[in-house]
């Protein structure tokens, strides 16, 4: 999944908290934020493993989408990752519940949304000025049902 599906859909499911009053606006936009945030491991193994333009987040993006030079992920996305950060939420629970929650939903949505991600066949490539993009028709749908929802949820 691209970028704004990582933030779309742990900030929708925090909006509907901040809705019930769990948590503030503030906090949702975080949520959708920390989501986002799970991807930073490709820059790392980007800088750990390219041989050139290792800082260059155009190249990581490029290598992320179009060339695939090498693994993108870090154990973050792996079971151990999981498992170590699922205890450390745990910790943070104990401390103050909200962090924990924002954490946790921003963490296992992006985990969630990278294992229903499966190679879909139908793909919409295109570039714009030196950024390749790729997104699926599935994508493409549920970034649409995630904006509508959103909208319909806060202004319900």
């Amino acid at each position: 999944m691209n970028p704004h599906t990582h933030f779309l859909f742990p900030f929708f499911i925090a909006l509907v908290l901040y809705k019930l009053s769990i948590l503030s606006f503030k906090f949702a936009i975080i949520c959708g934020l920390i989501g986002m945030l799970v991807d930073l491991d490709h820059y790392v193994e980007h800088i750990i493993h390219s041989k050139s333009n290792r800082f260059s987040l155009l190249s990581t993006w490029t290598n992320s989408i179009k060339l695939h030079r090498f693994v993108q992920r870090s154990f973050i996305h792996e079971g151990t990752g999981f498992t170590i950060l699922t205890i450390i939420f745990m910790v943070v629970f104990l401390i103050d519940y909200k962090i924990a929650l924002i954490l946790a939903l921003g963490y296992y949505s992006h985990i969630y949304l990278d294992h229903l991600w499966v190679n879909k066949p139908h793909y919409f490539r295109f570039k714009i000025s030196r950024f390749y993009f790729k997104e699926s028709h599935f994508a493409i749908f549920l970034d649409i049902i995630l904006v509508i929802s959103s909208l319909i949820v806060y202004f319900i």
